[in-house]
């Protein structure tokens, strides 16, 4: 009304003074018209609802849990890599080891002739984002020539097993992520960024010396001819609460491996981008309790286990949540909020073994195969890059509550549909795991899991709207 007026007097600029009475008179009208008739029903006809709306909260859904075995996953893609053995009184021994290719940064490579070997150090600097256990007690590593070539198109898994070659080094020290590890370049000595030094067997020296020249003509040539390391840390011997796992940096160029000859000569050969690489894991000694749900899957436990590196997690089951959708009356459910809310075990965390940094909810591919995980709707709004920052999702911890709450209300709405159209009952319960990267954390978590009449310590937190169709 307002853009007309205006269009008016602009037109006619007698209206400016002789109608602007008449236009207020007009305005008030409509005020007055507007405020009428408050109870009116006009508009209920234009609703599918007709007005009538029942919404309800409930928290009374049976909510069980359990652990089982995380499927392995895929480790030659992860944005970092972790390097360490830990044995942890919660959940037992876990290792983490890696295998590396390294290359060549320029070509043509010449030791000259006659060459006298001083030396093979290889360095790993630490990427000191993640790291987990006791960083303080001593770790024993071996290290091993890589006896198969990488193939660039395979994907590898926490599960295999690099074929070894020859061993070449072994290791004991501590990770230290503040201290500056002491390199010789040529004649000049320089600190470099925290990491672990190792001296390698001369065999490394002497190989790479050695070599025919035609295997320093490209990238190609020198990964065939060395197919590259593997660093594996000692399982045996690990008291409980002793070691430590942390992240290492192979990806940038910063670590790499120096031959030294001639007493001040020296040849470098990096770990980058360019080198394809992956984690194996392990696990042994495992908690009893542990040990006891893993085989007897199914039952409700009031203290359930989450543990990264392919470790386990948890399966949550919520056996009638479907009767939302049963016996209704010309109705529909809209879901305003599902979220499912976890206790850390008093007394599981310590600073040598901290809580999670998220956790993520995740559902059961299909019916039938209770190992391999799929995604949520929910989690992959959190993730999208346009709308994760809209994403009520959640997953990290709540210090004020102690509480991690994760939403599934996307989700939950899309299982209700479906039973909803077809009967097809999708409701397959959850998992909750930690991530397996971005964070790349060798974490884990005590869950509780009590059920009280006046407590729980698990919660479904559910709320939702019946409307008539």
């Amino acid at each position: 009304m307002t853009q007309f007026w205006l269009l008016a007097i602009k037109r006619n600029p007698f209206l400016k003074s002789q109608g602007l009475i008449f236009y207020l008179l007009f305005t008030y009208t409509l005020f007055l018209a507007s405020c009428r008739n408050t109870d009116s029903d006009l508009g209920l006809n234009l609703r599918a609802d007709k007005g009538e709306i029942y919404a309800a909260e409930s928290d009374t859904f049976t909510v069980n849990a359990f652990t089982v075995r995380e499927d392995s996953l895929e480790t030659s893609s992860l944005s970092t890599s972790i390097l360490g053995a830990m044995n942890d009184p919660g959940f037992g021994i876990s290792s983490a080891a890696i295998a590396t290719q390294i290359t060549i940064t320029q070509k043509d490579i010449s030791f000259g002739p006659s060459p006298k070997m001083d030396s093979a150090i290889l360095y790993i600097a630490f990427d000191k984002k993640y790291s987990y256990g006791n960083l303080n007690s001593t770790q024993y590593m071996n290290l091993y020539y890589l006896n198969e070539a990488l193939d660039l198109t395979k994907k590898y898994y926490s599960n295999y097993p690099a074929k070894l070659g020859d061993e070449i080094g072994i290791w004991n020290g501590k990770f230290s992520l503040t201290d500056s590890v002491v390199l010789r370049e040529g004649k000049k000595i320089v600190k470099k960024a925290p990491g672990i030094k190792i001296k390698l067997s001369k065999k490394v020296a002497t190989d790479l010396a050695n070599a025919d020249p035609s295997v320093y003509s490209s990238i190609e040539s020198f990964k065939a001819f060395l197919k590259g390391i593997v660093l594996i840390p000692q399982k045996g011997g690990i008291s409980p609460g002793q070691g430590g796992i942390t992240s290492v940096d192979i990806r940038s160029g910063n670590s790499k491996l120096i031959i030294h000859y001639n007493d001040t000569s020296q040849q470098t050969f990096a770990l980058n981008d360019n080198c394809m690489h992956f984690n194996s894991y392990s696990k042994k000694d495992l908690n009893p309790e542990l040990i006891g749900q893993l085989a007897n899957p199914g039952n409700h436990q009031n203290t359930t286990y989450v543990q990264a590196m392919a470790g386990c997690k948890t399966k949550i089951e919520i056996p009638h949540l479907l009767n939302l959708a049963k016996n209704l009356n010309k109705e529909r459910i809209i879901i305003n909020e599902a979220a499912l809310v976890f206790t850390p075990k008093n007394g599981s965390i310590t600073a040598e073994y901290p809580l999670p940094l998220r956790l993520n909810l995740l559902q059961p591919k299909n019916a039938t195969n209770d190992q391999y995980s799929d995604l949520i709707q929910d989690f992959l709004d959190y993730i999208n890059p346009q709308i994760g920052v809209r994403s009520g999702y959640g997953g990290t911890y709540n210090t004020l509550t102690g509480e991690y709450t994760i939403r599934f209300t996307r989700h939950l709405q899309s299982v209700i549909n479906k039973y909803f159209e077809t009967g097809e009952n999708l409701n397959r319960g959850f998992y909750v795991t930690i991530p397996s990267d971005s964070p790349m954390t060798p974490s884990r978590l005590i869950l509780n899991n009590t059920r009280l009449p006046n407590y729980k310590a698990l919660k479904l937190r559910l709320t939702y709207t019946k409307v008539k169709n």
